[in-house]
């Protein structure tokens, strides 16, 4: 039975074997989700290894790095499935996968979501000078404390609160995350690790992006328009569209060529309305995957 309150969601994970306590933790991390994590793995038979498979947006920036700290002193492997998210603070406890023999152990896929970005605090008015620093010294003896590269802390301070760092399939074999290729069932190695996105053509990376868009917090599917496609509107304008869609369904695609897509979307939304447009999408190419670059849209008929 999972471990049920408020805070992180501790259940037993599909993958637990004899050797393996694999424990599936979801929702937001708050204050006391690491005294809960000791407390179900205490009541749980030892076994030689024990990995922890995150899916969370983030929480509480000092107890996700408990956790991370506990990770380590406990052997801990981190694992983000495919199609899951660790965000934020998640992300720093995630860099505390520890394996068995004491050696960094963390493990993502190339359709799962790891990102860093600026602490945040809820009132931002009263943030003064000596807080900050505090704060930012505490990360920083946190990845002293946990081995972390600091290049990762340099991309976490440098994302504003408001947004969010998605690091890329090249940037996590950096810092030796272990990358599991779901089209090819195995991990990659520095010498293929532009495969993943790379091998994704247009088409697939447009079905993907609406597959997402409705699952996931709305800034990750906002950093995969380019930088010009975001000049064309606001986040929360963009935010406020995708939060009045209930469901969307792709009627039909074609690729044009390889960097233009046309599909027919039907779009439902929360007020009960149904909507269908012709929509053609240019998409630009980068070193690890693609970007929205353009869209025309053209009404169509619903049927």
């Amino acid at each position: 039975m999972p471990l049920l309150s408020f805070g992180l969601v501790f259940s037993k994970h599909e993958n637990d074997s004899r050797t393996l306590t694999a424990i599936r933790a979801t929702g937001k991390i708050e204050t006391g989700d690491t005294a809960k994590l000791q407390m179900y793995i205490k009541n749980l038979t030892p076994k030689k290894h024990i990995a922890i498979y995150l899916d969370s947006a983030g929480g509480n920036l000092y107890e996700g790095m408990k956790l991370g700290r506990f990770f380590k002193k406990r052997h801990i492997k981190t694992v983000i499935q495919g199609y899951k998210s660790c965000l934020s603070a998640c992300a720093l406890a995630f860099l505390g996968g520890t394996d068995s023999k004491g050696r960094k152990w963390m493990s993502s896929t190339t359709t799962s979501f790891l990102g860093f970005h600026a602490f945040h605090y809820s009132d931002e008015k009263n943030l003064d000078t000596d807080f900050t620093q505090k704060v930012v010294s505490d990360i920083l003896q946190y990845g002293i404390d946990i081995d972390a590269p600091m290049e990762i802390f340099v991309k976490q301070f440098s994302t504003p609160s408001s947004s969010i760092h998605l690091l890329t399939i090249p940037e996590e074999l950096h810092l030796d995350i272990k990358v599991w290729d779901i089209a090819n069932h195995k991990f990659l190695t520095s010498s293929t690790k532009k495969s993943a996105n790379l091998h994704q053509n247009s088409l697939q990376f447009m079905k993907k992006y609406f597959s997402d868009i409705l699952a996931y917090p709305k800034n990750l599917s906002w950093n995969k328009l380019s930088a010009s496609m975001k000049k064309s509107s606001t986040f929360k304008q963009y935010s406020s569209w995708w939060n009045s869609v209930k469901n969307i369904d792709i009627l039909r695609d074609d690729q044009l060529d390889d960097h233009t897509v046309k599909m027919l979307l039907r779009y439902k939304l929360k007020s009960g309305k149904t909507i269908c447009t012709i929509d053609t999408f240019s998409l630009l190419r980068t070193k690890t995957s693609w970007r929205i670059n353009g869209q025309t849209i053209q009404r169509a008929t619903c049927k």
